[in-house]
């Protein structure tokens, strides 16, 4: 790996998959989106990755930002860097925009970032001061729920709330427990994906996934994908959840409920088996992603029942060369990231 730039500078990184994630692993705000794999995972779907690092003292890696884009029209090129950039933000500067302009060799750029770090007014202030904009709309969440692996399951237990304890409970009166799936089949993962949004009928949300990006996603991940799924008596999906293990962190990743298992409370089953899988595997918490306490009351109450707490994230910001391209991308990003 060679990283050549006087102090403080903006580069790009020409290591290793490998050596990325263990460079970024060293940050707080390390996460699965800025894996390699997620790159890998996202590459089936048209985007391409460039990875840039702010170095201190010309070696050490003090910022850094995974970030995927698409190729446009016109020498337009739109970027997309989902949970980044991590660590020192202070040196998101208009640098980082000029050296993604310059490496992509375009003329039209637009960047949109995510922050994945609970919301302060000293790093929006910092955002502002850098021509960086609140985005108006968001492409991936605002807040999340994280439920905390940090005590045997009966103490956890006791953090939930009375009614998802219940519900819990009834649970157990499925004729068969929670298992693990070792080899999940994306079509079907796809087919329940279709009945749960036909079922729920959510205005102006899709729950479908495709078989090729649930495929995609089980082929990248490997054995850090843990699934654990429930079935009826006669081996139908009652509901699936699915989580990331990356560092210390599981990330909530597949959620189907099937009619059938709304009926038995199979959720709340596949889900504390889930938790209790992470837990054995060393992980601290369990990040529920995004939450919808207005549209979608269900799910964020079955999120906060599991005893979890919430955190505000920096969130979406964009900036883009000539300013005025801003604009015009800004609303066409939303349809490009799938």
């Amino acid at each position: 790996m060679r990283l050549e730039a006087s102090p403080l500078d903006w580069t790009v990184w020409d290591g290793t998959s490998s050596e990325w994630n263990k460079t970024i692993s060293h940050f707080d705000d390390m996460n699965v989106y800025q894996t390699s794999e997620w790159a890998d995972h996202k590459s089936t779907s048209g985007w391409s990755v460039v990875r840039l690092v702010c170095l201190a003292d010309g070696a050490r890696v003090v910022t850094a930002a995974q970030c995927l884009y698409r190729s446009g029209p016109l020498s337009t090129v739109v970027v997309w860097v989902p949970g980044g950039p991590i660590g020192d933000l202070n040196k998101a500067t208009p640098k980082f925009v000029d050296l993604l302009k310059s490496h992509l060799n375009t003329k039209f750029i637009y960047v949109r970032i995510a922050v994945m770090r609970p919301f302060d007014d000293v790093t929006s202030r910092q955002l502002t001061s850098y021509k960086w904009i609140k985005s108006a709309t968001t492409i991936g969440t605002k807040s999340s729920l994280v439920h905390l692996l940090d005590a045997e399951a009966s103490i956890r237990l006791t953090r939930c709330s009375a009614n998802w304890k219940k519900n819990l409970k009834r649970s157990t009166k499925i004729q068969s427990s929670p298992y693990i799936w070792h080899k999940p089949d994306s079509t079907s993962l796809s087919s329940a994906y279709q009945e749960m949004n036909d079922y729920k009928q959510i205005e102006g949300v899709s729950l479908n996934r495709s078989a090729q990006d649930l495929q995609s996603a089980i082929d990248v991940f490997g054995d850090k994908l843990i699934l654990v799924r429930s079935d009826d008596a006669d081996g139908n999906a009652l509901a699936i959840r699915g989580a990331i293990c990356f560092g210390d962190t599981a990330w909530d990743y597949i959620a189907i409920t099937t009619p059938a298992g709304r009926k038995t409370y199979a959720s709340y089953a596949v889900f504390w088996a889930l938790a209790e899988s992470c837990f054995q595997l060393g992980m601290h918490r369990f990040d529920l992603g995004g939450i919808d306490p207005i549209n979608n009351r269900g799910v964020y109450d079955f999120k906060k029942g599991t005893g979890s707490f919430q955190v505000d994230y920096e969130g979406e910001w964009d900036s883009a060369s000539p300013r005025w391209f801003r604009a015009v991308a800004s609303r066409l990003i939303s349809r490009k990231v799938s």
